[in-house]
Parts: structure tokens; C-alpha cells; sequence
């Protein structure tokens, strides 16, 4: 194994130390191949970045508790993973005569900007997950290793990112009741855009990891060659009008259970507008046929939601704090002018969104430890998220109008008064995704993380 440089950040300063970085890349820029391989490449061969890119996010939380059934949380850390995942291509002119100037495994993929970070902003300005209750410390250094490509068994590099936890005893409290604990392990992130987690080493049953996906997806490492083709060149049609706006298509509900397992969360997912709109502009007799362009950008946030309780002189026992992936994958509309060239449709001053796949699927939480034995008990409340589209206005580009309510539908845990609200989807100038807030309500309960 050999190290990588990055950047250490401490992410928190309380009683348990949590230790990130950032900035953890394979080789980026130009290199010789000896760099990733000592043994088998020489500087015969070179290897310089693609251009395509792809990012991933993946949420990651590490949970401890004391021995034994019943013990509390002691630490409950979560954090965001992010990274991209490029193409090597080789330089060409490389000189074939060197004895050890085998080319690279074909579809070489390299892994750049990885971070590890706390999620530490939330309803209130602090992130409510976050637990620590124990002294001790969380560590993640990363280095480059080699894993096995699936179906060639080539070994590729990736980036092996070691974990280090230590619960310092509390004697106070008691052995029994607060013992010290040492475990090491680690998560090996792939340039195929896949994380595995290896089993860490500890006392059985006191902690916990869960790792999951929030956007990007995991790809097959396509070839990419040397020389691409000459792409399309692309010039700018400002629309004045857009008609046949987007319809929510193919929706399907995402159900889980918020935390304390007494509330309901329906997410959605496979929201989509259509492969076609028209577009005019004042004063131009022609219309014209936009389509969605392969320009797909996979994007993704967390959605946080949280109330306090209400109910009886205890207002812990009614609160509600729930999670949820928004996984965004966006487009461009494009109208084919020629055979050499496209136009990018933008609308008030901004691309016209294109919808490929919108989803917004609820997060496992310490309620829901083991997928369907946490739906039973009594449901309390439903919190709900319904899309729409929002033709949006004469200065304003449309987009997707999530709409969310939390009402009771038993004793359980349901809010004294119904609540709700609705924040908007749409795309900057660049075409990313922004999420506006439209109400005060909103404001009150809810958080999106990028």
C-alpha cells in the first residue's frame, strides 16, 4: 500500500474527535504509469486525465453504544463521502520498444476529490443526528491500494480509506456500563463509483456502520479513447416561450419510518418530464422541437426534517426527525440546427430544466434498524412529499414543486396541528440544481444539504 497526500480536517471539537480530509485523489494530471504500477509500467508510458467526469455522494454513519441490551447511544457520527470518478487515457507516441511499455488495463478509471466531511448543519444550525456523548476519537486516513475489476480480475487501483475509533472508558459511569473500546477498519472506494465496506474489528455489538448511496451511480468503467471525435458545437437559443410543459410521469411512493419508529415517511422516485418541448421567441416566426440532450449531470442532496414534540409535558415524545437521499439526474434541452451544430435552450436567463430522473427515497435511521421488522407498532403520523410541475412565471424558469405535509393518523406521535409547505427544484445558469424554499414553514422544519 503507499499513501496519498490529502488534507486532514478535524470536523469536530467536543468530548469524541472526529478527524475527515479532503482533497484525496489518485494521480490526476499528467503521469508516468510507473506511479500506479512500480513493478510492470516504466516512464515509457504516460497517462494524462479524460475530460469526462462523474460524481458520487454516499452517506456514511458510525453508531456506538454501550454493552449489553438497552444501553443508550453513545456516539452516533454521520458524515457525506464525496467524490468523482474520471477516465485515464494514454498519451500517444508512447515508445513501444521499451521493454516494460505494456499498455494499462483497457477502461482505466481514476478517483479525484475525495472528501469525508461531518454533516454538521441542520434545523437549528447544527446537524440533530449527530451524538457524542463519549470521549474518544474518529479517524479516516486514505491510501491508494489494488482491487480485482469485476469480470477480468485485473487489478486497478482504487483508494482504500482506513477508519480508527477509540471510546475512552468512563469509569464514573462504570465498567459495565461505559468500557473503553478500540476498532479499526476501513471502506475502499472504487473508480467504478462503488464503496465497499470492509468488517470492522471491536467488541460485537456495540457499533455499527451504514453506508448509503445518495447520487451518482456505480458505472462499468467504459473505454474512452485517446481521441474522441469532435463533439457538436453548441450556441445559446433564448426562448421567450416554452410550451408542453413537463408532466410528473411514473411516479412511484418510497416509504420508511422516521426516527423513534412512530412516523410514516412517502418519498417518491422516477419523476421524469418529456424527451420533447416547443420553443419560440417573440418576434421569430419559427418554431421549433427541443429534445433532451446526453448532457446527463447526476446530482444529489439530503433533505433533513425536523419537529419538535408537542404533545403532553414531555416534548421529546412527540418529536420527529427524518432524513431523505434527493437524487437529481438533469439534462439540457437541445434544438438541432444543423447537422455540424445544437442550440441549448435557456429560458429567463437560465437552461430550461430537463427532468431525466428525480427521486427523493427516505434514509434508514436508528428506528429502522433491519429494513421491514421496523414498520411495525403503531404509525402515528404520515409525512408525505408529493411533486409537481411549476410552470414557473414571465422572470422565472419552471421546475419541480415538491409539496410535504406531516398529519396524524393515530394517538401515537402525530402533530397537535397539521404542518406543511413546499420547496422548489429548478437549475442555475450552468444547469445544477437549486432548491428554493417557499414558505416559512418550510424554513422551520426543514434543511437540504448539497
Amino acid at each position: 500500500m503507499t499513501t496519498i497526500e490529502y488534507e486532514p480536517e478535524e470536523l469536530s471539537g467536543n468530548r469524541f474527535t472526529v478527524t475527515g480530509f479532503r482533497d484525496a485523489a489518485l494521480p490526476v494530471g499528467e503521469f508516468l504509469a510507473d506511479e500506479l504500477w512500480p513493478d510492470e509500467q516504466d516512464g515509457a508510458v504516460w497517462l494524462d486525465r479524460g475530460t469526462l467526469t462523474r460524481r458520487h455522494c454516499y452517506w456514511l454513519r458510525y453508531r456506538y453504544r454501550g454493552p449489553g441490551p438497552g444501553h443508550p447511544k453513545l456516539v452516533a457520527v454521520e458524515l457525506v463521502i464525496r467524490f468523482n470518478t474520471f477516465p485515464y487515457q494514454v498519451r500517444p507516441g508512447t515508445d513501444r520498444y521499451s521493454p516494460r511499455s505494456t499498455l494499462p488495463v483497457p477502461g482505466l478509471w481514476g478517483i479525484e476529490d475525495l472528501s469525508i466531511s461531518l454533516r454538521d448543519t441542520g434545523a437549528g444550525g447544527r446537524n440533530p443526528f449527530n451524538k457524542f456523548n463519549d470521549a474518544g476519537q474518529l479517524v479516516f486516513e486514505p491510501e491508494i491500494g489494488f482491487v480485482p475489476a469485476a469480470g477480468t480480475g485485473v487489478a486497478v487501483p482504487a483508494i482504500r480509506v482506513v477508519h480508527r475509533v477509540r471510546h475512552v472508558a468512563n469509569p464514573i459511569v462504570g465498567d459495565g456500563y461505559a468500557p473503553g473500546h478500540e476498532e479499526t477498519g476501513a471502506l475502499t472506494v472504487h473508480s467504478d463509483g462503488g464503496i465497499t465496506l470492509e468488517p470492522a474489528s471491536g467488541t460485537s455489538g456495540c457499533s455499527s456502520w451504514r453506508l448509503v448511496p445518495v447520487s451518482g451511480s456505480v458505472h462499468d468503467r467504459p473505454i474512452v479513447g485517446a481521441e474522441p471525435p469532435p463533439g457538436r458545437s453548441l450556441t445559446v437559443y433564448r426562448a421567450t416561450g416554452v410550451t408542453a410543459p413537463p408532466p410528473v410521469t411514473a411516479m412511484r411512493v418510497s416509504t420508511g419510518r422516521a426516527r423513534r419508529g412512530a412516523v410514516e415517511v412517502q418519498g417518491f422516485e422516477r419523476v421524469a418530464g418529456p424527451d420533447q418541448i416547443g420553443v419560440w421567441h417573440t418576434g421569430h416566426p419559427r418554431w421549433y422541437s427541443a429534445s433532451m440532450g446526453g448532457d446527463i449531470r447526476d446530482d444529489g442532496m439530503i433533505v433533513e426534517y425536523a419537529r419538535a414534540g408537542d404533545r403532553g409535558d414531555d416534548r421529546r415524545a412527540g418529536r420527529v426527525r427524518a432524513r431523505l437521499a434527493l437524487h437529481l439526474r438533469t439534462c439540457c434541452y437541445l434544438i438541432e440546427q444543423n447537422e455540424f451544430a445544437d442550440a441549448v435552450v435557456f429560458h429567463h436567463g437560465r437552461r430550461h430544466p430537463g427532468f431525466v430522473d428525480v427521486s427523493l427515497r427516505p434514509l434508514p435511521d436508528d428506528g429502522d434498524p433491519a429494513g421491514a421488522a421496523a414498520r411495525t407498532g403503531p404509525v402515528g403520523s404520515r409525512l408525505r412529499f408529493v411533486p409537481e410541475w411549476y410552470e414557473g412565471t414571465d422572470d422565472d424558469v419552471p421546475g419541480l414543486l415538491v409539496r410535504w405535509s406531516e398529519e396524524a393518523v393515530g394517538p401515537a406521535a402525530g402533530p397537535a396541528v397539521p404542518v406543511g409547505g413546499a420547496f422548489l427544484i429548478t437549475v442555475d445558469a450552468s444547469g445544477g440544481p437549486v432548491v428554493r424554499f417557499a414558505d416559512e414553514q418550510t424554513y422551520q422544519h426543514l434543511t437540504v444539504l448539497s
